[in-house]
């Protein structure tokens, strides 16, 4: 079973990556919304910021950049909903909210280890590369500030107006790339968002574990610790297949001979 997982590394025509946890990571954190509120002097709980961030709502279909209301309406009325609940005035909810949000901008990404080998390996032996992330801003900038390469389709939740797991925003990048589901391979760290999502939609899942257990499902998904052991995976994979094909492009030249 593993040995058809490897086979469909190799023979897949794209590979699509979520975004934060899989290539990039904290470069400048930030504090959560909850503990600002609580340094503010309010009362505010991981679990009451859980109920109403943006991960909340997983799954869904939500407003986007262009619909009225707008992706970022929709996201600020969770948010004022949050602050309430955690004992923000009425008449200072939308000041104590906006103070937050200004602090979020500071929030900076960086590349993972082995992101960028990766991605560069698989698009020198011509595999198309996508992007589908749950994300709630224009990504552009984080995508410059990564130095990650370029990619052939990106899918953000907030263009789309579906979020991780919905069947939808694997649609539209497999759409984008020009590829059937069952043809690409989805590399993620989120086993409910990011292999669940993918695995109903058709993909072949990829999970970048970081030390949690297995899910022991072989014959459906393949499990790496790191990204850069999926790297050094792809690498041997792809070499083996590409020295296979010369191997028998040789043997068919001497026949013609």
């Amino acid at each position: 079973m593993i040995s058809d997982i490897n086979e469909r590394l190799c023979s897949a025509k794209a590979f699509i990556f979520d975004f934060y946890g899989t290539l990039v990571e904290d470069d400048v954190a930030v504090p959560e919304m909850w503990q600002s509120l609580n340094m503010l002097g309010y009362n505010s709980s991981p679990e009451l910021q859980a109920i109403f961030e943006p991960n909340a709502f997983d799954g869904h279909i939500t407003p986007t950049f262009r619909s009225n209301p707008s992706h970022d309406d929709w996201i600020q009325s969770n948010w004022r909903q949050f602050l309430q609940h955690s004992g923000v005035p009425h008449e200072l909810v939308q000041a104590t909210l906006a103070q937050l949000l200004k602090q979020q901008q500071r929030f900076k990404a960086k590349s993972v280890r082995s992101a960028s080998f990766v991605l560069s390996l698989l698009r020198s032996h011509d595999r198309k590369i996508g992007l589908c992330s749950n994300w709630e801003s224009p990504i552009w900038p984080f995508l410059q500030d990564t130095g990650l390469p370029e990619f052939d389709a990106i899918s953000i939740s907030a263009e789309v107006g579906a979020r991780k797991p919905h069947a939808a925003i694997f649609c539209d990048v497999c759409s984008k790339l020009g590829v059937e589901p069952d043809q690409a391979i989805f590399v993620g760290d989120n086993w409910s968002a990011d292999i669940v999502g993918a695995l109903r939609a058709g993909l072949v899942p990829v999970w970048i574990r970081r030390d949690r257990g297995s899910r022991n499902l072989p014959h459906l998904v393949a499990e790496f610790d790191t990204l850069a052991e999926l790297a050094s995976c792809l690498r041997a994979i792809i070499l083996k297949a590409s020295s296979c094909h010369k191997t028998k492009e040789i043997a068919i030249a001497s026949l013609m001979l």
